[in-house]
């Protein structure tokens, strides 16, 4: 498997998709109506941080992750004069190390779908460690009918590289099975939008921690 890290590590260094992202996604807009005031978010994946700035500018107070150190660096120096909003480097594949009940919303769009089975299942655990109960898992994935999938080598069920990109498709039943015993699933659905540019399909869920 290509790594991974590298390939987000240079596009972040050469800006490729900055220009994607001047403002909070429409995802992160939908959460925004549905958590509460003055919520504690941990962002798995925060990319180039603009989803970040949209909750922490809506007075949340906001841990940004991202397993690139390069994103890291660049967007503390950048939004090192925003409020509520700190920035922190974590591997998703391995324990998060943030403690358990910390957070009352765990954000992740587009981040969880580059792990082989065992690790993502191994994700969804430590998110639920780390969420309060009641707490909201707020994720969005590529699903098995984005036009991406299939294509390259195979790598295990539904996940395969492509040009050096490592991506693993959801479909809306293998989404569930990381839920059904530790979460009550409030929102689950397919869709097509286009992300940096390209046309694509998702999975989309927003589901509440049982403790």
């Amino acid at each position: 498997m290509n790594d991974q890290k590298g390939l987000w590590d240079k596009a972040h260094e050469e800006g490729e998709i900055n220009h994607y992202s001047n403002t909070p996604t429409k995802f992160a807009e939908e959460v925004l109506k549905i958590i509460l005031p003055s919520s504690k978010i941990l962002e798995l994946g925060c990319g180039v941080g603009n989803d970040s700035i949209g909750f922490a500018t809506a007075c949340h107070q906001v841990v940004a992750t991202d397993f690139s150190e390069v994103a890291i660096k660049k967007n503390a120096e950048r939004f090192e004069d925003v409020n509520n909003l700190s920035f922190k480097t974590l591997d998703m594949s391995q324990p998060f190390g943030l403690g358990n009940n910390q957070f009352d919303v765990i954000y992740a769009r587009l981040s969880l779908h580059y792990f082989t089975d065992k690790i993502t299942r191994n994700i969804f655990s430590e998110i639920h460690k780390a969420l309060k109960s009641d707490g909201y898992l707020c994720f969005l994935c590529k699903s098995i009918n984005d036009p991406l999938y299939g294509k390259g080598v195979e790598l295990e069920k539904d996940m395969f590289e492509l040009d050096g990109h490592v991506r693993h498709f959801f479909s809306e039943d293998y989404a569930a099975s990381f839920l059904e015993k530790n979460f009550k699933i409030e929102k689950m659905e397919s869709g097509n939008d286009k992300f940096y540019g390209s046309n694509s399909a998702y999975i989309k869920a927003i589901a509440v921690a049982v403790k």
